[in-house]
């Protein structure tokens, strides 16, 4: 009988095992908010840490060229390491970094956005202002989404379906604070909620299987969306278009806004939620402008329809970024000018590739700090039709 002990210890030879407890020194800050370290070979992502940090990390998942693990010690921290505010930070997922300086947060976002437009856009030499910091780094959100259950409200765990519980929220709105700790929140909506301040008063509306609710879409910092309304507002002001196309326009603000602006432009805004055209619609009866128009309809099946090539348009797509008919349709009958609003600067990135490639030109970029505390961006690309 053949002997099969001698090839079958080599056939199942087991590989060694990897130490799942290792040392690591963070080099920098990833734009998923983790802190970023090697091992060997691999790079490691360990959230709530930052350059500078030596810590001993427990690994939780390691595939062939990174590894992803969590803090078990912090052996030396960073000289920049500073004292988070919140007693759920490190738990609850609403923040990245309460333990980065506001300045180094700011200063990282800039270098990611950078980075990122290089590596996917294959852009360089880009014409990019100053990062528009945010007024307040605590404080500022205007709304925030959780659950109420049992009486108490409750934010997820970091990457995880777990909850927790809390009775204040660092960076929302005292109002929404006063709210969480002065009301019996057994008597309120139940479930997935909004908790928001709108003209002053706060309420809470239920939130739909299409993670949205009745308040509509509206950005969380008021200072900050202030800002950027500005900026588009100088920009119209600025350009020789008479039309103006808002894409994704939501409930109307910036096209109802533009178009209250310069009656002695013809402006169109699209949007695929009836509900949210049926608002638009309202406010600009309301104000009496007869110069601006809303079609409901999803833009990449309404905008080979529409007469673009003497408009400024004015593009603001969900993080997912313009569908490929949507750019293709841009390039095809380029504007004369394209305002392009991103809180997602990988795909952002995607899209300018092929917008630049082929019909346009960046004459600015500028990011703007919507979200402090947390690794998210919001940017501003102002582009020009080639000639």
């Amino acid at each position: 009988m053949k002997d099969k002990s001698g090839w079958n210890k080599y056939r199942h030879k087991r590989k060694a095992v990897e130490p799942r407890d290792v040392e690591l020194l963070i080099d920098s800050l990833t734009n998923a908010g983790d802190g970023l370290g090697r091992q060997d070979q691999r790079v490691v992502f360990v959230p709530y840490t930052l350059p500078g940090d030596r810590v001993r990390i427990k690994v939780t998942q390691r595939k062939k060229t990174y590894a992803l693990g969590s803090v078990e010690e912090i052996l030396e921290p960073s000289s920049d390491r500073i004292e988070a505010p919140c007693p759920y930070f490190g738990r609850c997922g609403g923040c990245d970094w309460q333990h980065v300086p506001y300045s180094i947060q700011l200063a990282a976002k800039q270098e990611q956005l950078l980075e990122t437009l290089s590596r996917i856009g294959m852009l360089k030499d880009l014409p990019m202002k100053d990062i528009v910091p945010s007024a307040r780094e605590y404080g500022y959100r205007n709304r925030i989404q959780g659950e109420i259950r049992a009486g108490s409200f409750h934010y997820k765990w970091r990457r995880s379906d777990q909850r927790i519980a809390i009775d204040r929220c660092a960076i929302a709105e005292e109002p929404i604070n006063d709210f969480l700790q002065n009301t019996d929140l057994s008597q309120t909506v139940q479930g997935r909620v909004e908790i928001a301040v709108v003209d002053g008063e706060v309420t809470v509306v239920e939130v739909n299987d299409r993670n949205s609710t009745e308040l509509g879409f509206r950005q969380v910092n008021t200072e900050v969306s202030n800002a950027l309304t500005a900026g588009l507002l100088a920009s119209v002001e600025q350009s020789q278009c008479t039309a103006i196309t808002d894409l994704y326009c939501g409930r109307g603000h910036w096209t109802n806004h533009i178009a209250e602006q310069h009656p002695d432009k013809q402006v169109t805004g699209v949007d695929s939620s009836a509900e949210n055209i049926s608002v638009a619609r309202d406010q600009a009866h309301e104000r009496n402008l007869g110069n601006v128009r809303f079609h409901q309809a999803a833009v990449e099946k309404t905008l080979g329809k529409l007469d673009i090539g003497n408009s400024l348009c004015i593009v603001d797509p969900p993080r997912a970024g313009l569908d490929g008919s949507v750019t293709d349709a841009l390039i095809a009958t380029p504007c004369q000018e394209l305002l392009y609003v991103s809180c997602h600067p990988a795909t952002l990135a995607r899209d300018l590739k092929q917008l630049t490639e082929k019909a346009y030109r960046i004459e600015s970029l500028t990011p703007m700090d919507m979200f402090p505390q947390t690794a998210h961006l919001e940017c501003v690309v102002r582009l020009r039709r080639n000639q």
